[in-house]
């Protein structure tokens, strides 16, 4: 067997371990899969139904994303998910509120009283 032969062997033994030890990781976190591909819908519907609310009542920018980020992580714990990096659902909400900021134009916010 020459060297060449032997260095292949092992790399293809080596890969097919880290492949089979990834494949087994990935499967134990559907739930992680889950909550991102719910993550982006959620986030869309919560800038809206923000945006909504400051039709009715004065909110700043700031309490809008709060707001939203309060409700995916409702709807997230009514669905029974635990979120611990709110960080995460931040960035999902400034996606989406950049993502449909046209659409958002439609409804007019509430001036801050005096």
């Amino acid at each position: 067997m020459e060297f060449n032969d032997v260095v292949v062997t092992v790399l293809v033994t080596v890969l097919t371990a880290v492949i089979t030890f990834l494949g087994s990781e990935i499967k134990k976190n559907v739930r992680a899969r889950t909550i991102f591909n719910v993550l982006e819908p959620l986030a869309k519907d919560a800038v809206v139904a923000a945006q909504k609310l400051g039709v009715t009542e004065y909110l700043s920018g700031a309490m809008k994303k709060s707001h939203a980020v309060q409700s995916v992580i409702k709807a997230l714990s009514d669905s029974g998910f635990s979120i611990k990096d709110k960080q995460a659902i931040e960035n999902a909400i400034e996606k989406a509120y950049a993502e449909q900021k046209e659409l958002l134009v439609q409804y007019p916010q509430k001036e801050k009283e005096d």
